[in-house]
């Protein structure tokens, strides 16, 4: 049936590698989140930290101005350098104006002095205070140099100077690359864990349905693919299903096709085959035995070309290369001028024909001859099966929206289960088979279609006795033609 699809090894690297493929942009996705997260949370962190660490720094400060602008002696100085001297890895100096020390913590080596005199000595004087977190200097780890003037009467009396370092700021700054390391590795090993399973649940299904698929090529209809997920694998899969539902419809049509099609030429072709014999053996044949003869051939002739004739036109439907030829057509008018050759047909099979056609201005659009296949065949078929000496009965209903031509028989009727199946290609119910009904179940089909080219439809149902067909019109109808 066509192209094979990819063998089972083939599939099963194409399935792996569509799981590799997404799995990995899964994970590249979250490791490219994790990394972002982790970078923006310790940067974040750290600039939180050093903020606070500034701002610790120059509240301190301010408090030491305060105080000692409103007590500049000696004992409020010595206050402050004990209060320093407190806090851990800090130097601290009160410095003149001219860079004079006044005051400082004990211990502070005098290179270190040096180095902070010089730093200030670029700085000051200064009205205001300010931090300097200083990233190279004397010191192996960056520091924190902050100043603080003493105003006396509007001029710098003197400056407070701090030096702090930031052990526990690069401490903590460790602290964070460790955490932001084991968050990231943590997380990313969770992304590959959840990228596994995204792949495997996306690829799972599409394994599945890649294995129905070959088996439905391999001509396995039985494969129940259905599947209750709301997402376009769930599409994919009642899409799959509905496919191979009508595929397995088309294989019982065609093979059914192929058996009726069989059927109904073998049975002619016996007859034309064994009387055709029968003239070949028999050249002295008696004339009125030769007549008859040729007479069955030329019956079981006309059978078979009409079988041809329905199959060729259903396969033009089919292919949508029936074309109509539209007109609008007076449909009573239409009606009226096949009566005749209905009622030739009603004295062939021993039957009567009612007609019920009121005169009626309503016009349709139309193509008249086939128009008239169609409801040939209806009228046809209800002959079939209408018992010798009953009547069909041709009518046309007029509303204001529609416009019904009915067709109603006396026979059996149509198996409610069978209703319909009627319009299904060499259907014949088997209530029906009588020795009237030779029909190639190809008459309905054709009917039906033909009408539905007009912009019309065709309903089957089951009066008290018999069965009626009715065509209906809309008066404005959405005309379509086959092409």
């Amino acid at each position: 049936m066509g192209s094979r699809l990819p063998s089972s090894g083939k599939r099963g690297i194409f399935c792996m590698r569509l799981s590799i493929k997404s799995g990995l942009l899964v994970l590249g996705g979250f490791i490219l989140l994790i990394l972002t997260m982790s970078l923006a949370f310790y940067y974040i962190s750290e600039s939180f930290y050093r903020e606070q660490l500034l701002d610790d720094i120059e509240k301190r400060l301010e408090a030491h101005r305060i105080v000692l602008e409103d007590n500049f002696h000696e004992e409020a100085v010595e206050h402050v350098r004990i209060m320093e001297e407190r806090q851990d890895e800090v130097n601290y100096l009160l410095l003149e104006p001219d860079g004079t020390v006044i005051n400082q913590t004990s211990e502070i080596p005098a290179a270190a002095r040096e180095a902070y005199v010089s730093w200030l000595s670029d700085e000051l004087p200064v009205e205001e205070g300010f931090t300097s977190f200083a990233e190279e200097s004397h010191h192996s780890i960056p520091h924190v140099y902050a100043v603080e003037p003493i105003m006396v009467n509007g001029e710098p009396a003197a400056y407070l100077f701090v030096d702090e370092a930031t052990s526990r700021f690069e401490a903590t700054q460790n602290n964070l690359v460790l955490l932001t390391i084991g968050m990231a590795a943590v997380s990313i090993l969770l992304a590959g864990l959840l990228a596994v399973f995204v792949s495997y649940f996306m690829t799972r299904p599409l394994t599945r349905l890649t294995q129905a698929a070959e088996k439905v090529a391999d001509g396995n209809f039985e494969m129940d693919v259905n599947s209750s997920r709301k997402d376009e694998v769930g599409e994919l899969s009642r899409g799959l299903q509905t496919m191979t539902e009508k595929l397995k419809d088309y294989q019982q049509s065609r093979r059914m096709l192929l058996s009726n099609v069989s059927h109904d030429l073998r049975t002619p072709l016996t007859y034309v085959k064994a009387y055709a014999a029968l003239l070949k053996d028999n050249p002295r044949t008696p004339p009125d035995e030769l007549i008859k003869q040729a007479g069955v051939i030329y019956r079981e002739s006309l059978r078979m070309e009409r079988l041809v004739e329905d199959l060729f036109q259903l396969t033009k439907m089919d292919e949508g290369k029936l074309q109509l030829e539209l007109h609008e057509e007076k449909i009573s008018a239409l009606l009226k001028a096949l009566v005749p050759s209905y009622e030739m047909m009603a004295r062939e099979e021993n039957c009567r024909l009612e007609s019920v056609v009121p005169n009626s201005e309503a016009t349709l659009m139309l193509d008249g001859e086939r128009f008239g296949q169609a409801l040939t065949n209806i009228v046809r078929n209800a002959f079939r099966h209408t018992p010798d000496g009953t009547s069909v009965i041709l009518k046309m209903k007029e509303t204001e929206e529609e416009i019904q031509v009915l067709v109603a028989d006396e026979g059996p009727g149509i198996p409610e289960k069978d209703i319909s199946l009627i319009w299904e290609r060499f259907y014949r119910s088997d209530t029906s088979r009588t020795s009237k009904t030779g029909g190639s179940g190809l008459g309905l089909p054709i009917a039906r279609q033909i009408i539905e080219a007009h912009g019309g439809k065709v309903q089957a149902r089951n009066r008290s006795r018999g069965a009626e067909f009715v065509f209906i019109f809309p008066k404005v109808q959405a005309q379509k033609t086959y092409r």
